[in-house]
């Protein structure tokens, strides 16, 4: 039997969940013997039912972001103290879970269960311990530990930040994202057509009110509109009883086939999360920020924005001139946007941890 891989994830679905799998795809892709344990870590606290994780997730981050602002910028600055309380919350669970799979390493893909779990795993259970950043830009401090063995970045601004933090480099690799649409080798051609078809995403994270009057502002324009509200089950009912009718507009709830709908739209509107992010550049859609969490979203636009990958329009009045100029005054920039995420050298993060984790396992192996 092959080598053990604990990753160390949260959730049943969103962006550490699809990061997670496409991690795990890619290693089992690359070398079939082995075994890859992708766990919610939600579970090592006590209480957590495995259920609802994500609907209350979208509270904290949509009803009181104040709250959620401070509670990210307070863990991350104070992140010793944070460890500390988060590496007593899961202990017990965390050692249980390493005695019961006994893996060879252990890769985490949250801020929660970096230095927290490294060390409980130093203390116990003393194997490789590697981490996996999801943010390309701004991030907590609760995602970097100098007792990890590796830390795969997702962007070059990424990689400077840990280095001007006094990191080694040799034990920083400048990965890529681990985006799942990759995997497969789907596809990444649009098909041209006249009509464009709009696909929103949780494009706002400032109330139901402005998300509506956000998609009301794409109505006027002769345009197909899908709109994907994930796990937000208020916000979709929401919208379903608010939205005018009008031919063309589709209202969703989570969806398991994201990467076609990505493939398949000529601009995607949405928060500036990293999954989503990266998932439509990797399928070379044009992008619309059309808000941000509070927190460690607030300079992701930045990344796909400078790059040409994307625009930023966060309000109404700033989304109807953008969509003008897209869609009416200037088409031929969608496909230069196109052109320009197809040369992106930061979407090919799963094949590349795979590639890394494989190679020094091996190298473990046979010494």
């Amino acid at each position: 039997m092959g080598k053990k891989i604990l990753l160390l994830t949260a959730g049943k679905t969103g962006g550490h969940r699809s990061a997670s799998t496409a991690v795990k795809a890619a290693l089992l892709a690359k070398d079939p013997t082995l075994e890859v344990i992708d766990y919610d870590s939600n579970r090592l606290f006590l209480g957590y039912g495995g259920e609802g994780g994500e609907q209350g997730y979208v509270t904290m981050t949509t009803r009181l972001r104040f709250f959620w602002k401070v509670f990210f910028e307070f863990t991350s600055f104070f992140r010793p103290v944070s460890n500390f309380f988060l590496s007593a919350a899961i202990k017990h669970r965390f050692l249980a879970l390493l005695n019961e799979e006994k893996p060879d390493l252990v890769v985490s893909l949250h801020p929660c269960f970096v230095d927290s779990a490294i060390q409980l795993v130093r203390k116990t259970w003393n194997v490789p311990f590697y981490v996996v950043l999801l943010d390309p830009m701004k991030h907590s401090r609760l995602w970097r530990s100098k007792k990890a063995d590796l830390t795969f970045l997702p962007t070059i601004e990424a990689k400077n930040s840990f280095i001007k933090a006094g990191f080694a480099e040799e034990k920083l690799i400048l990965s890529g994202f681990p985006v799942s649409l990759r995997q497969g080798g789907q596809s990444n051609d649009h098909n041209p057509r006249l009509r464009k078809r709009l696909l929103f995403v949780n494009p706002s994270q400032r109330g139901f009110r402005h998300t509506l009057k956000l998609i009301e502002t794409a109505y006027p324009f002769d345009v197909d509109i899908d709109i994907v509200t994930g796990s937000d089950t208020r916000l979709r009912l929401y919208m379903e009883k608010h939205l005018p009718p009008r031919e063309g507009v589709n209202v969703l709830g989570y969806v398991n086939d994201m990467g076609k709908r990505l493939l398949e739209a000529d601009i995607l509107l949405t928060k500036a999360g990293p999954n989503v992010m990266f998932e439509a550049i990797a399928a070379k859609t044009p992008i619309v920020f059309t808000g941000h969490l509070p927190g460690q979203e607030e300079t992701n636009a930045l990344y796909a924005v400078s790059r040409g990958y994307a625009y930023e329009a966060e309000k109404p009045g700033e989304l109807r001139k953008t969509l003008v100029r897209l869609i009416v005054d200037d088409p031929a920039e969608l496909e230069r946007m196109t052109q320009r995420e197809a040369d992106c050298p930061d979407v090919n993060g799963a094949q590349n941890i795979a590639m890394e984790i494989v190679s020094r396992l091996g190298k473990e192996g046979a010494s």
